[in-house]
């Protein structure tokens, strides 16, 4: 029997979380015996029902009060208590998540002489939206980490360009969705399209990545184009209070329903007809993956790795990062031709079907796992 360990930083269901807990909940409990190491930031109901799930799944949590997403000291230590696990419970496999377990992680199981170490870049710190010289320091500190692992694996094709030198090490799995979570899905209510209402659904962190506003200024042109329109925005952040005000400022309460965080996001696909994300960058997203599953047509940004998983022009639209008319446009499109709307969510529901569904994604990472390429 294996015995992995899995290593991310925040205890809670999110992007990177909830992959790790897709992989360890199906590997053969006969073949693999699951660990799985958090920080300690997240305290309180997130923390418990992320634990909750993992250990459900069969998979022991462990917690260290030193694994913290900020650069510091801390990190030594942490990096010095992971060599010390790795030695102690003799690790076949450590697999880390992100950017920070990523380095530290990586390291300290590849001192401790852990047989296969692989890390999954769900996202990259140097993207165009930071200045030059904190993108080249996190961009020497991948490369370093790089160096101490034996499997690097992308979430998409699009992030190849930054591993050059580690081509011989690097694969693109992409994420995947477990479909067999929803009940059947209410198409042909989407397909009569008797409700005058259009239904317009924004679901993600309200934070600079996502970049709400852009969305919130979008709507603004809809709305004055459309009367009969309805956005919903599913999330919370520190932005939050941002997009209130402007929303109170700009008398658009009447359009706009903040619904903040919700742990079941499946009852809005499923009462929406499109699903707007304005992310200004964006490794993969999971998001997108579960809107096309429901049939929703999608309007979304052309960055990073979305054009893999939404395709222009057959399951949405794309547009420029920051683009609010363009949005605007592709989203007042849509809301006037139920025709496209029917065709665009039928394209997406086949597409992620086919590409993007959970065993995919857990074989390949098997394979990994059993040292196959």
């Amino acid at each position: 029997m294996k015995k992995i360990l899995h290593i991310l930083v925040l205890s809670q269901i999110s992007g990177s979380q909830r992959i790790s807990l897709d992989i360890l909940r199906n590997l053969p409990n006969d073949e693999f015996e699951k660990h799985v190491l958090f920080g300690t930031e997240i305290k309180g109901d997130k923390r418990q029902e992320c634990q909750r799930l993992f250990e459900e799944a069969g998979v022991k949590v462990i917690y260290l009060n030193s694994l913290k997403r900020s650069i510091g000291l801390s990190d030594l230590s942490a990096a010095t208590a992971i060599y010390k696990l790795c030695r102690k419970e003799r690790y076949d496999i450590v697999h880390t998540h992100s950017t920070k377990p990523g380095i530290i992680g990586r390291i300290a199981a590849t001192v401790a002489h852990v047989p296969i170490v692989i890390h999954t870049v769900h996202g990259l710190a140097f993207h165009d939206y930071i200045k030059f010289p904190k993108w080249q320091f996190y961009w020497l500190c991948e490369m370093f980490a790089s160096c101490f692992c034996d499997h690097i694996v992308l979430v998409n094709q699009y992030y190849k360009k930054y591993f050059k030198w580690f081509k011989h090490k690097t694969c693109t799995i992409y994420n995947g969705v477990d479909f067999s979570q929803y009940h059947d899905i209410k198409y042909l209510t989407k397909q009569e399209g008797h409700e005058p209402t259009i239904k317009i659904l924004f679901v993600g962190r309200l934070d600079t990545q996502k970049d709400p506003l852009t969305l919130l200024k979008a709507a603004q042109i809809v709305i004055r184009a459309i009367p009969s329109v309805q956005f919903t925005i599913v999330g919370n952040g520190e932005l939050y209070d941002t997009c209130k005000q402007f929303i109170h400022a700009n008398n658009m309460e009447e359009y706009i329903n903040l619904a903040g965080w919700q742990n079941d996001v499946g009852p809005f696909y499923e009462k929406h007809d499109i699903f707007v994300l304005t992310s200004i960058y964006e490794s993969f997203g999971l998001i997108f993956v579960e809107a096309g599953y429901h049939y929703l047509p999608i309007v979304t940004t052309n960055v990073e790795g979305i054009p893999e998983v939404v395709k222009n022009g057959k399951t949405g639209f794309l547009s420029n990062a920051r683009d609010y008319k363009k949005i605007a446009d592709y989203i007042i499109q849509l809301a006037k031709d139920p025709q496209l709307r029917i065709k665009m969510g039928e394209n997406a529901h086949v597409w992620v079907s086919e590409h993007f569904s959970i065993k995919q994604m857990v074989d390949k990472y098997i394979d990994i796992y059993n040292c196959k390429k």
